[in-house]
């Protein structure tokens, strides 16, 4: 597939150009490699200015299973150019956005007991059981629950009619720095937390935490 944008006119001679059959054979060749884990093909930001519809259908096509992005809005636009494989919000969704959310069958990530009770309105009044993931934040400092709550926020959605717990997720902050010990200290991190969920009767789901560096470089990521 082909795809050609016309921008205002330019005073450049500068252009892009991006090839899909190559993002295709990358997604083969990654899907491949951390086999028999999955791949989820991260397109926030319009694939990082490549065009999130494109770049999507093309790693999907290419092995990705799941398409990921930062926004209720991102995750809208995907819906609408006909992408249909699971689509996951990385940040919890406000409450104003969630319902948005839900009726596009979007996956929001839940770390607050806020962001538990608006998904579970939202679930409400859409009749139907929403699929949620939990991220914990182990050192990227980004967004997340703290470790020492996240069970709390296990526990309320759990709890919560209408929602089901579907993955466990969290964020390396330096999986490319090779001689840094922190990446596995994450990992000890997530594993942890996964530990303590099944310890309290709570199934983690799908649980992921490898970023491009981490599915490349650190084996014990590709969960």
């Amino acid at each position: 597939m082909s795809t050609v944008v016309t921008l205002p006119r330019a005073l450049r001679p500068a252009w892009v150009e991006v090839d899909l059959a190559a993002i295709r054979a990358n997604a083969r060749l990654l899907a491949g490699l951390v086999a028999p884990a999955r791949l989820c093909a991260v397109v926030k930001a319009d694939a990082y200015g490549h065009g999130a519809p494109e770049v999507a259908a093309a790693a999907l096509d290419g092995g990705a299973t799941t398409v990921a992005v930062a926004l209720v809005e991102e995750g809208i636009a995907l819906r609408e150019s006909g992408c249909a494989s699971e689509v996951l919000l990385l940040s919890e969704p406000t409450a104003r956005a969630m319902g948005e959310a839900v009726a596009h069958g979007l996956t929001p990530t839940l770390y607050r007991l806020d962001g538990v009770v608006a998904a579970q309105s939202a679930a409400a009044a859409s009749g139907r059981v929403v699929g949620v993931q939990l991220k914990v934040d182990t050192g990227m400092h980004r967004v997340g629950a703290d470790p020492a709550a996240v069970l709390e926020v296990a526990r309320a959605v759990a709890e919560a009619r209408g929602l089901v717990q579907t993955g466990l997720w969290t964020h390396f902050a330096v999986a490319e720095a090779l001689d840094d010990p922190f990446t596995a200290e994450q990992l000890d991190g997530l594993d942890g937390t996964r530990r303590a969920l099944i310890g309290a009767g709570i199934a983690p789901g799908v649980v992921h935490a490898a970023n491009s560096a981490g599915a490349l470089v650190h084996r014990a990521a590709r969960l």
